[in-house]
């Protein structure tokens, strides 16, 4: 027991000195974001001599955060409908049919999850489609590049869903999409939240695809506003942070609120595996 309790000690100590890797600069980044122009350039965690919510106030006048705002929930919300409707159905039909060819797509499914973003066959394909330099774009490549991922959660969680209940409803006359919708549908509730949030963060958070696809400061994301706003105020390292921090509230705050849902689901993935 006392070997045991040492090394949970020393387990401890190694973890709180990692986790100053992730702390530290996330505090200089909220500390810089109240100090004025001059004192911010030291990039320190010092508190600032004065604290400047004005800091904010210009970054929400001058940042255009509000339009970014409506551009991510637009895109990420969009995208997680998408993708949450088709990797549910796609992996039903791969689970309850169990064909060679079911079979065939579910593991060309892990070719999706590595295979790169290539942006130039990309931009060809959405200027072709007339859809290039627009949020829908932008849509569509976030759901083709979350599916695969999504989809591989849901089937496994769909396998540990015994088939009886199917066979029940059969019997009590339901059939095709009905069957889908009232028995299956209900019983994803756990995985759909963890796959919800995951998309959710992924396209919110993402930076170089909206560079490559967007072609208006207009239709801007958050993250995006944020490399666009440092071109324009370089040298003023609290705007940058105060910016940074405006921006990662909406995030955090639907981690905090969501983490139950993403470790259940992602726990539960992995038993019914």
């Amino acid at each position: 027991m006392k070997a045991d309790k040492r090394s949970n000690i020393l387990y401890a100590a190694i973890l709180w000195l990692l986790s100053i890797l992730v702390i530290y600069p996330l505090l200089m980044v909220l500390m810089t974001s109240f100090k004025e122009k001059r004192e911010a350039s030291g990039l320190s965690v010092a508190l600032p001599r004065e604290w400047l919510w004005s800091n904010y106030t210009e970054v929400l006048e001058s940042g255009d955060v509000f339009r970014n705002l409506f551009n991510s929930v637009f895109v990420s919300m969009i995208t997680v409908i998408i993708v949450l409707a088709t990797a549910s159905m796609l992996s039903y039909a791969i689970v309850r049919r169990d064909t060679k060819f079911c079979r065939v797509i579910d593991k060309l499914l892990t070719f999706g999850i590595i295979a790169p973003f290539a942006a130039m066959p990309t931009m060809e394909l959405l200027g072709a489609l007339g859809i290039y330099g627009s949020l829908w774009g932008l849509i569509f490549v976030y759901s083709a590049l979350y599916l695969p991922f999504s989809a591989m959660m849901i089937t496994s969680y769909i396998k540990g869903l015994p088939k009886e209940l199917d066979e029940a409803a059969v019997i009590d006359g339901a059939s095709g999409m009905s069957l889908f919708l009232k028995i299956t549908v209900p019983l994803l509730k756990p995985i759909a939240a963890t796959v919800a949030v995951l998309v959710f963060m992924w396209s919110w958070n993402e930076l170089q695809i909206p560079l490559y696809l967007l072609s208006s400061s207009k239709q801007y994301t958050l993250p995006l506003s944020v490399y666009n706003f440092y071109s324009a105020f370089s040298t003023s390292w609290n705007l940058v942070c105060a910016d940074v921090i405006v921006v990662s509230i909406p995030v955090i705050l639907m981690y905090i609120f969501a983490q139950k849902y993403v470790i259940s689901g992602m726990t539960a993935g992995a038993v019914k595996m």
